[in-house]
């Protein structure tokens, strides 16, 4: 069977985020493309009984054997750092979460906010590199809550094992699982505890939903209040998109998450919030930070000796690009649309980590089972790849993570220049 490649992009399985699909093509705007599907009655099982089956990527053979050695080293550290957590208790970044959590669960969760009693607590427990503080809003709190019920150990191993098993689960039509496993930052956020795993599953549900059940879209989106700065972009998306009952949505699940937060941990936590934030944004500042450690454009630009204004201004221009194409792409309802949404967001906050790059396995994954721009995806994974290795060592230079999103940017744009301009006269990278 052979199917148009050049149509929209569906989730294997999911709904449509068309809103006219074409006839003969695929209709949603994340995931495989029904052309890269097959029936071969000759394979017997699900093949034999009609249902589409993914063919290898004929332009991706290598990096398809990369990913899979990579997803079965990743398996193996994540494995050996479990059983490092279990026996000798070493501080990861789980560890202010489980601090705070712990906290709140001792009724007193605005000292989940006092760095001072938060440190010790965490003290207590291993003896962390610098300071691990706790700066996510109540909301966040208020899901990290049933963690502080159970030891130190216990509230790793559960919060990494959900945290993999939902982005595992949501993220099924995005890419093959040993991509959605590759990613750099899928191991970063394993070995630390961190919240990237959640907060790429919350985008890619929400997105996925979107078209079918835009109201409860909306409203998976609007979690991502447990961490404004990855949310910057998607009221700009919507807006653009008239998508106005998830913009209903996502208004009316963050503002319960803020009300339910507020109604149990009361008002002195919220302003514990908003008295730990410019503490950060005085280190940003000051520089006491190692900009390598931070993922955005400023400290890319801060990393190479750039001054703190130019500094800003250089990020504020590609973040207004960044947002300039988000809007371009969701007005016109591009089947790209939502590709682009996830690689620009990297682009627009000052503050952001290492580990929230796991959204552009969406950008990525879109490109490797198209078959396009099969350099981009290699050197945009090795660009995430290094940040990584930073935490051992091995890398004192800028963190990359800016590059990454700007080339998955590029080919998107150019691979949908290519379908938009006169056969031939535009070609996707390389």
């Amino acid at each position: 069977m052979t199917v148009d490649v050049t149509g929209s992009l569906i989730f294997a399985g999911g709904p449509s985020l068309s809103r006219r699909p074409m006839p003969g093509r695929g209709n949603a705007v994340l995931g495989h493309p029904r052309g890269n599907h097959r029936c071969d009655p000759a394979r017997g099982g699900a093949a034999a009984a009609g249902i589409p089956v993914l063919s290898e990527p004929t332009q991706f053979r290598w990096h398809r054997t990369v990913a899979v050695g990579y997803a079965i080293v990743f398996v193996i550290i994540v494995a050996w750092t479990w059983v490092i957590v279990f026996t000798d208790q070493k501080a990861s970044d789980f560890l202010s979460y489980w601090a705070a959590a712990r906290l709140a669960a001792d009724a007193t969760p605005a000292l989940a906010y006092d760095i001072t009693v938060h440190r010790a607590l965490e003290l207590s427990i291993a003896d962390p590199e610098g300071l691990l503080p706790f700066p996510y809003p109540p909301p966040f709190l208020l899901l990290l809550l049933p963690l502080g019920l159970a030891p130190y150990w216990l509230a790793f191993a559960l919060w990494v094992a959900s945290t993999v098993g939902l982005y595992l689960l949501v993220s099924r039509g995005v890419a093959p699982l040993a991509y959605r496993l590759a990613h750099p930052q899928a191991l970063a956020n394993a070995l630390i505890g961190q919240n990237g795993f959640l907060t790429t599953a919350m985008f890619v549900a929400g997105m996925r939903t979107l078209e079918r059940q835009p109201l409860l879209g909306g409203a998976i989106l609007g979690l991502l209040v447990i961490k404004p700065q990855l949310a910057v972009l998607l009221p700009i998306a919507l807006l653009a998109g008239r998508e106005w009952r998830a913009i209903a949505g996502a208004a009316a699940s963050s503002i319960a998450l803020l009300s339910i937060a507020l109604l149990i941990f009361g008002m002195e936590t919220y302003r514990g919030f908003f008295d730990i934030v410019p503490v950060y944004a005085q280190a940003m500042a000051t520089s006491r930070w190692p900009w390598n450690e931070l993922a955005s454009v400023f400290a890319f630009a801060r990393h190479l000796g750039v001054p703190q204004q130019p500094a800003l201004i250089i990020h504020a221009i590609v973040a207004l690009g960044a947002t300039a194409l988000v809007w371009r792409a969701w007005i016109r309802r591009s089947e790209l649309r939502v590709p682009v949404l996830a690689a620009a967001i990297l682009l627009v906050p000052p503050y952001l980590f290492t580990y929230d790059a796991l959204l552009l396995i969406v950008p990525m994954g879109w490109l490797v089972v198209r078959e396009r721009g099969p350099v981009v995806v290699a050197v945009a994974w090795l660009c995430c790849l290094l940040p990584v290795v930073t935490y051992i060592g091995f890398y004192p230079g800028p963190n990359p993570i800016p590059i990454a999103a700007l080339l998955c940017l590029w080919a998107l744009h150019a691979e949908q220049s290519r379908r938009a301009g006169p056969a031939g006269s535009v070609h996707a990278p390389a």
